[in-house]
């Protein structure tokens, strides 16, 4: 009889924390975040705790006292989700489950995880929560939602080529020995991947995990061609484990062998006894000895860096890359993190007894490091272009007034140039290519002179001129932009070629009539020198090619403008022989543009 009343007795107490524990997990004003679409499960459990509890729920073997110490913790859990404190309200839970595991405090330790961002460990919350413990319908089905929202966001680490037996961490985070017996699941991101064994040199790489997918790491990992030893000891004869560079390698006393330089050491006992990080040089065939104190530690401390591989240092002392978490003692400390082509940032803060504290730091780029400006480069560039003459200029096409008229010139222009372009963007070239050119001139007045006379003979000419030329200079330019580049460029140099002119008309003879004179050609050097600004703009498609579109303008200074030759002579009818007068076939400064397409490859 006695027995049988205990045993109701107990049930009916487990009843009662059942649901004391359960309606503390129902939505409270402010637990969940202002501009969440769909709130949490964690945020909405169920007030009703009479489902069929966990086996952990159910062991005889929990204390009343400890199951009352997991109940405050959760409560204070509770109050802190009020406030959205999330880093501290997931301590309390997980003190709440390590002492008595329940449903809601897994639940809300699953939440609060999401809402911290760390969802490759909230991922592993929900997947225990549904495999642990029986879930009424409605929330396991807003349990399956969140894991295949998070599946979406956690990615997977496949290590393979490391030694047997090597340590594996994570982002700061131990992830077990190699082979590892799962699947290394991370929240997607940037990690630091570090792989170490004793007697062997350090594996360390980073890697951006998306979501859902695979990252290999082939870890290959070398024996130690220099090394030193490093003996570990506790002051006061405690047995606590000793980290060396976030590695767990033994409990003091502890001894092994290193690599040669620096790495970071710290003790680590039950509660919050340890010791904060301390550097440890090691020398090349030397003994180290490092005797710490393991005290009690506490406050604890989360840092967040951006970017995330960036170096962490805590009271100077460089603790490793990325996310740091850790116990200090309470009082100040002095945070700094850096990394190369960032301006360091350097945080003071004062940790008080219990206090958890979570640090976001953001590093500002500093704009003038080496790291931002891309290497030099050879630059191969072709071009070919529309080229539009407006006039030609000289007595020909400048000449043209009254009833005469003209056609805008016409050609084309293909350039080819090599430069060398420095990590700024600024680059030095030559440059080399062909043009052609024509432009028609109708009813120009006109003169010739017939021999012997004294007087020229007015009448109209008919011209059809023609410059093909060679284009060879030095450039300079300036490219920005990679995906969608922007390159401005003035080059100069000299245009040589030939001129050419052929003439018909129609003039009054000085002796009667009209004569028709046939069309005749004369072909003339030209020389000048040039000087073309042009811009361009246009998008990468391949590694190493651009296509853009330019606009030139080819802007041409006579150096030896051409000029018709006035001893070529023709049939002036009843007058006889005549010769055209010297006209200047192309003006002193001749503008062309020239609107195109180019290929850029550089290597």
């Amino acid at each position: 009889m006695g027995a049988g009343l205990s045993v109701l007795f107990c049930l009916a107490l487990c009843a009662i924390l059942g649901l004391a524990v359960g309606a503390s997990a129902q939505p409270v004003p402010g637990a969940t975040p202002k501009a969440s679409a769909q709130p949490s499960a964690a945020a909405s459990a169920p007030a009703s705790a009479t489902a069929a509890p966990a086996a952990a729920e159910e062991d005889k073997q929990v204390s009343e006292e400890t199951k009352a110490d997991a109940k405050k913790h959760f409560q204070r859990g509770i109050e802190l989700l009020r406030q959205e404190a999330w880093a501290p309200a997931l301590a309390e839970f997980l003190v709440s489950r390590q002492l008595y595991a329940t449903r809601v405090a897994t639940n809300n330790a699953a939440f609060a995880l999401r809402k911290l961002e760390r969802y490759d460990e909230a991922l592993d919350m929900y997947e225990t929560l549904l495999r642990d413990f029986q879930v009424a319908d409605k929330d396991r089905q807003s349990a399956q939602s969140q894991l295949a929202e998070l599946r979406g966001l956690v990615g997977t680490i496949d290590i393979s080529s490391a030694v047997p037996g090597a340590s594996i961490v994570v982002s700061s985070q131990d992830r077990g020995e190699y082979p590892p017996i799962k699947p290394i699941r991370v929240a997607a991101g940037n990690h630091v991947v570090r792989v170490f064994k004793e007697g062997y040199e350090p594996f360390e790489t980073r890697i951006d995990v998306a979501g859902g997918e695979l990252v290999e790491v082939k870890a290959k990992m070398a024996k130690l061609k220099d090394s030193g030893r490093l003996r570990v000891v506790e002051q006061s004869g405690r047995s606590v484990d000793v980290i060396v560079d976030n590695v767990t390698m033994g409990q003091t006393p502890w001894e092994g062998v290193l690599g040669v330089g620096m790495h970071v050491v710290l003790l680590r006992g039950e509660g919050k006894l340890g010791s904060q990080p301390i550097a440890a040089p090691v020398k090349s065939g030397a003994v180290t000895a490092l005797p710490l104190l393991a005290e009690s530690l506490d406050a604890q401390l989360r840092v967040n860096p951006t970017p995330p591989g960036a170096t962490v240092a805590i009271d100077r002392v460089d603790v490793g890359r990325g996310v740091w978490l850790g116990r200090l003692k309470v009082g100040g400390h002095k945070i700094e993190v850096r990394a190369e082509g960032f301006l360091t940032t350097t945080r003071e803060m004062a940790l008080a007894k219990g206090q958890r504290e979570l640090v976001d730091i953001s590093l500002d780029r500093d704009e003038e490091a080496p790291v931002w400006r891309l290497p030099s480069k050879w630059v191969l560039d072709v071009g070919a272009s529309l080229l539009i003459v407006p006039t030609f200029g000289g007595n020909v096409a400048g000449g043209c007034d009254g009833s005469c008229s003209k056609a805008v010139g016409l050609g084309g222009l293909g350039l080819l140039s090599g430069s060398y372009e420095l990590g700024s963007g600024l680059g030095f070239g030559l440059e080399a290519g062909y043009l052609i050119a024509t432009q028609t001139v109708s009813q120009r007045t006109s003169t010739v002179l017939p021999n012997g006379m004294q007087s020229e003979t007015l009448g109209t000419a008919e011209d059809s001129l023609r410059l093909q030329s060679f284009v060879g200079g030095a450039s300079i330019g300036y490219h920005m932009g990679t995906d969608y580049p922007f390159h401005l460029k003035l080059g100069a140099g000299v245009v040589v070629g030939q001129m050419r002119d052929e003439r018909s008309g129609t003039y009054n003879a000085q002796h009667g009539g009209v004569f028709e004179a046939s069309p005749m050609a004369d072909f003339q050097a030209a020389t000048y020198f040039y000087v073309d600004p042009t811009i361009r703009a246009g998008v990468r498609f391949a590694d190493n090619f651009e296509l853009t579109g330019s606009v030139q303008v080819l802007m041409m200074i006579g150096i030896s403008p051409p000029k018709w030759d006035k001893t070529l002579e023709l049939a002036a009818g009843s007058d006889g022989v005549a010769t055209y007068p010297a006209d200047q076939l192309m003006g002193g400064f001749v503008i062309a543009i020239a609107p195109g397409l180019d290929l850029r490859y550089d290597y």
